[in-house]
């Protein structure tokens, strides 16, 4: 309700009183329904003005304001829809300390990964405002896991990775920022192609095509747009696309708004090549430890380099693609060619009871050889239900 007609409505109530009240009067002074009505919106307009007053201003306002001044140019996304309501939210949000904070940080976070993201979306024809979708699904952390198990950069389910990546008892692929990329872009593509708009695509990749699919049949005809203004996705599907056109946008247009901040942390990746890369094929199980030792490379970088090993060794009893740094592979097949090695394994559950010692006994192997392989110090206490690699050695 305005404040007009709350005033509108007081002032009929008063004049309504005044009536009652000159009944017990003597010689009444008696104003007008009119005469009320017009000193209520003297004073209402009054209060308006001390309202509109007292207001501050938008934070992107001001900054506007400094911007026209130097003259500088909005740049345009390559994904239409940044100027449509839904974005102001998070233009305001990424407008606060805490939303630049975040922003900066996810941008230096991205720096490893996104000259080959820039590349590989040019190579596939995609729009260049997709490098931006892993702040909206992880904030650039390869090692991000959601409450409903989404792993990596580009957030794969279980359910979503098939045939794009691979996950096993050794190693998952989601976790690995390059074939993520690679898959993330395979999957908007197809997306692209199903539904012909890109943000109909981007929506997709957050509530699945099939529901994209089964939402547009019963609603033939509409964009993405139409389909979020009349609750037709769900909230977070809804959000999805305005979140990632008002970073794009905060960050291609960061001299526009006045964020130093994040000019400085976008230009981090200038003249940064593409980080490049040699592969060797492994047969048996290495851990990362033994791959460093062997290898001379040091154990972080063979780590980094080979992310999608959640157990930190190669798998047991199959080839297995090592990423090692370019201009190392000839040299590093040679060490791991005759070093002793795993050809097969078995994962031992911990039950009550069980020491590494007792279960290097069970298995023929030292206690050495599964300290290696699990990562663990061999004064280390196991829990019960813990997975232990035990190596067969043939």
């Amino acid at each position: 309700m305005t404040l007009k007609r709350i005033f509108s409505l007081l002032a009929s109530t008063l004049f309504f009183l005044s009536l009652a009240v000159s009944q017990s009067i003597e010689e009444p002074v008696l104003l007008t329904e009119d005469d009320f009505l017009e000193l209520i919106e003297s004073l209402s307009q009054d209060i308006v003005e001390a309202e509109e007053v007292q207001t501050e201003e938008p934070v992107q306002d001001e900054l506007l304001t400094e911007v026209e001044a130097k003259e500088i140019n909005r740049k345009p996304l390559d994904i239409e829809g940044v100027d449509h309501a839904l974005c102001q939210r998070f233009h305001n949000q990424y407008l606060t300390a805490h939303g630049r904070q975040q922003l900066v940080q996810a941008l230096i976070d991205s720096a490893p990964y996104r000259p080959y993201i820039r590349q590989k979306l040019e190579e596939a024809g995609l729009p260049s405002v997709i490098q931006y979708l892993p702040i909206v699904e992880s904030n650039y952390r390869i090692r991000a896991v959601s409450r409903s198990g989404a792993i990596g950069l580009w957030q794969f389910m279980e359910n979503s990775m098939s045939p794009f990546l691979t996950k096993n008892a050794w190693y998952d692929e989601r976790y690995d920022p390059w074939k993520s990329t690679d898959a993330a872009i395979a999957k908007l593509k197809d997306n692209y192609q199903m539904f012909n708009d890109w943000a109909l695509a981007l929506a997709a990749y957050n509530c699945g095509a099939g529901a994209m699919r089964r939402i547009l049949s019963r609603n033939k005809g509409k964009d993405f747009w139409y389909l979020a203004e009349h609750n037709l996705l769900s909230q977070q599907s809804a959000l999805y696309v305005p979140k990632l056109l008002a970073i794009a946008d905060l960050v291609e247009n960061a001299e526009y708004y006045g964020l130093d901040d994040v000019t400085k942390a976008n230009h981090l990746i200038d003249g940064t090549a593409i980080e490049s890369f040699d592969y060797v094929t492994v047969a048996g199980m290495f851990s990362i430890n033994q791959i460093a030792n062997l290898t001379g490379i040091d154990k972080e970088t063979v780590t980094r380099l080979n992310p999608a090993l959640f157990r930190n060794c190669t798998p047991a009893g199959a080839k297995y693609q090592l990423r090692l740094p370019a201009g190392k592979a000839e040299e590093a097949e040679e060490a791991l060619k005759d070093a002793g090695v795993a050809t097969d394994a078995l994962i031992y559950t911990v039950s009550q009871g069980d020491t590494l010692w007792g279960i290097s006994r069970k298995y023929g192997v030292t206690v050495a050889d599964l300290c290696e392989v699990n990562n663990i110090k061999e004064n280390g206490i196991l829990s019960i239900g813990q997975k232990v690699i035990v190596p067969i050695f043939k």
